[in-house]
């Protein structure tokens, strides 16, 4: 199984800030969406099932409801999957509902997106704030 490292720092958990350059923008869809065709919402528990049981590389995006750029970045993960099919999964974890693993991974900037290729021996790659589509692509076909 591909792991997903955790930053060693001793810190406990810390507030998590949004990561981008533009400014938030109304979205019905935006991140409270439980799945739009091939983006699936999950829970903790739901994550770590499809990570053991992947057939195919994983983006996870951790998200927040009150961010804008991760709002923003949904548009960009609906164009990913549009370009890229089943080829690859894309799951959405509300890091504000799933504060266990967030704070386990540590994550503070959002958005972050975490990479699960499918080779259990190549580290996740992980990147925080806000990626336009054609890089997240990029990333899926020359790294994973």
């Amino acid at each position: 199984m591909a792991s997903i490292s955790t930053p060693s720092s001793g810190r406990s958990r810390n507030k998590r800030t949004c990561r981008g350059s533009s400014p938030p923008q109304a979205s019905s869809s935006g991140g409270e969406s439980k799945g739009s065709g091939r983006i699936r919402q999950v829970n903790e528990e739901e994550l770590e099932v499809e990570i053991v049981n992947r057939e195919k590389p994983l983006i996870i995006d951790f998200f927040a409801t009150w961010c804008g750029p991760c709002v923003m970045l949904q548009k960009e993960l609906e164009q990913v999957a549009e370009t890229l099919g089943d080829s690859v999964q894309i799951l959405k974890i509300d890091c504000d509902e799933n504060e266990g693993i967030s704070s386990a991974l540590q994550i503070q900037g959002l958005p972050t997106l975490i990479f699960v290729g499918m080779d259990a021996d190549k580290p996740a790659l992980r990147t925080e704030g806000l990626l336009p589509a054609q890089s997240i692509i990029d990333i899926i076909q020359n790294e994973m």
